[in-house]
């Protein structure tokens, strides 16, 4: 289709929804309000949110949290281990693939309320053009400076569906924030007396490989920090989801390693250029557990922080049941209980058939 009939067909698109929305006002008038998301943006939706858009990589997650998750009628193509298997709907969900990219047919089509979309000004305001409520739910170009300032953005992510949502959500939101003050406040007090010479020098494997990892702006490097680490990204330029050398890994010497995204413990233990790193010959090297989204970059990066704090420090952490934490996280804020054998397969870094691998290789 050309350029000229596809812009036609989207002007249709527009009349026939705008057309719809105004028989509908004519049988009840329809209100709106507005919010500030997390940008700094005023964003005007309707008064009462039925259907969003999660197309953000924790959207989804983020949404279901506040109790939203049979609100989402579209989402990104991402499949977290633990995903549908809480939320057996979203397997039904419409998915995009590229998620900064979105048909905007396909978006009108499905009426949305309220889309949480990427920190993309001009493509936002495109998407407004066409009658879409955009809401960036975590600012994409504003540098976090301090652990205070990561953890202050950690809980306002969270806050701002909760806000758009309404309601029950925004209490939902509340609640949450207020576990993660305690559990901070827990893990803080226990490493109030750490000197720096204590702090284990860690790596974070992010993965498709053994030389991907992610930088000290990711929040993987603050909840390692808060948790008693001293992430070796710190000690270079390291920014983003990155490559390294391997010459670099020696350099660093890291004598913890955390590897994430469901990728294989392999990826270094079965590689000989491995062999000479800290972590490896003292057997450091630890999987890290994903839910209904990957830890390092969800809400469930509370868990994390607790489940990095034990194994880094676990003589500071003897009382630290991480099982009793992920368990009621999960019954509290997900409506979910994990029986033993899911909690058992989770807390080991595992999907629901007992299997650690990922799909999407991203």
């Amino acid at each position: 289709m050309g350029i000229a009939a596809q812009g036609r067909r989207l002007v249709v698109l527009l009349l026939a929804t705008l057309a719809m929305g105004a028989v509908h006002a004519g049988a009840e008038a329809t209100s709106v309000r507005t919010i500030t998301d997390a940008t700094g943006r005023t964003v005007v939706i309707p008064a009462r949110v039925e259907r969003i858009g999660c197309l953000t990589g924790a959207s989804f997650e983020k949404a279901a949290l506040v109790g939203a998750a049979d609100k989402v009628v579209v989402r990104q193509a991402t499949f977290p281990p633990w995903m549908a298997q809480v939320f057996p709907r979203v397997a039904t969900v419409p998915t995009i693939q590229d998620s900064r990219n979105p048909n905007i047919e396909e978006l009108l089509r499905l009426k949305l309320d309220a889309l949480f979309f990427w920190d993309d000004p001009e493509k936002a305001a495109r998407l407004a053009g066409y009658g879409i409520a955009v809401v960036f739910p975590q600012p994409e170009h504003q540098p976090v400076a301090s652990a205070e300032a990561f953890l202050t953005r950690f809980k306002a992510e969270v806050d701002v569906y909760g806000r758009v949502l309404g309601g029950t959500a925004a209490d939902q939101a509340r609640s949450w924030s207020d576990y993660v003050d305690r559990r901070v406040r827990y893990v803080r007090e226990r490493l109030a007396r750490l000197r720096p010479e204590q702090r284990p020098r860690t790596y974070y494997l992010r993965g498709p490989d053994a030389l991907t990892t992610q930088g000290a702006d990711q929040s993987i490097s603050w909840l390692g920090e808060l948790a008693g680490a001293d992430m070796v990204v710190r000690h270079g330029e390291v920014k983003g989801i990155a490559r390294i050398s391997m010459e670099q890994v020696l350099v660093w010497n890291p004598e913890v390693i955390f590897v994430g995204r469901q990728y294989s413990p392999e990826l270094v233990l079965k590689d000989p250029r491995w062999q000479r790193v800290a972590a490896v010959r003292n057997g450091r090297v630890y999987v890290v557990p994903d839910g209904v989204f990957f830890w390092d970059s969800s809400s469930e990066g509370i868990l994390l922080l607790q489940y990095l704090a034990g194994k880094l420090h676990p003589e500071l952490f003897p009382d630290l049941d991480l099982g009793k934490e992920v368990r009621d996280y999960y019954a509290r804020f997900y409506r979910y209980r994990l029986n033993g054998r899911e909690l058992d397969l989770l807390l080991a870094g595992q999907g629901p058939d007992g299997q650690r691998r990922n799909g999407m290789n991203n």
